[in-house]
């Protein structure tokens, strides 16, 4: 998971908003298809608009209906998706991710302290990952990995996760966060063509004899 600066965000984009106000695409003060970078301030992305890349410290991103941007880069701020968003990567330090239905990334999700939300007929073409956050997956199809350290999982609906399910162990993260194992809960009607590895204490909630045949735990006398 890549760490996002203050000079890395200024740097990516083409228009810097200082403080305090709201950049639009699609309305007065951002042209379609620009980059968007702001400093204590939010980021807009009006209905069946497109940006390009996005970057935000100290500021919520929010994407209407049928918008799209290629990433979109937050420190300190939550993203919010409307239905039939399409985004290539989304990654958030302190923040959440809330998408409604139909949201396409053609890439990874990645947060550090932030949960992910994402609703039914969601694509990701890469990884879902936090470390810290929760995630909660309905009826969401991730063509690679679904990956935590210390945040719970939901999976629901007809989510379907064409890797594995990874819980990372605190060798393999940069913040080692609360020791209370966290919990995995899958529904019957979950697919997981991967496996499900544990690397670590896990309180595990799984409604179908064939998941469970699929965990593997890497850790203690099990390594």
């Amino acid at each position: 998971m890549k760490k996002l600066t203050a000079a890395s965000v200024i740097l990516l984009s083409t228009v810097t908003l200082l403080s305090g106000c709201v950049i639009h695409v699609g309305k007065s003060n951002a042209a379609e298809g620009d980059d968007l970078s702001s400093i204590i301030g939010s980021i807009n992305v009006s209905e069946r608009r497109n940006a390009g890349d996005i970057s935000s410290i100290n500021g919520n991103v929010t994407m209407d209906d049928h918008a799209s941007a290629e990433s979109v880069d937050i420190v300190n701020g939550n993203l919010e998706v409307g239905e039939h968003v399409s985004i290539k990567s989304i990654d958030i330090v302190n923040g959440n991710v809330d998408a409604k239905q139909h949201l396409k990334v053609s890439r990874n999700i990645e947060t550090v302290n932030g949960d992910i939300s994402l609703s039914s007929h969601t694509h990701v073409g890469r990884d879902v990952e936090s470390v810290n956050g929760d995630i909660e997956l309905s009826s969401t199809t991730v063509e690679k990995d679904v990956i935590s350290l210390n945040g719970h999982i939901t999976l629901d609906g007809d989510t379907v996760v064409n890797g594995d399910i990874v819980y990372r162990s605190r060798e393999d993260s940069w913040n080692s966060g609360d020791s209370k194992p966290p919990t995995l809960t899958i529904a019957s009607s979950v697919v997981v063509n991967g496996q499900i590895i544990l690397k670590r204490p896990v309180t595990l909630d799984i409604q179908s004899q064939t998941l469970n045949d699929k965990v593997v735990v890497r850790y203690g006398s099990n390594q």
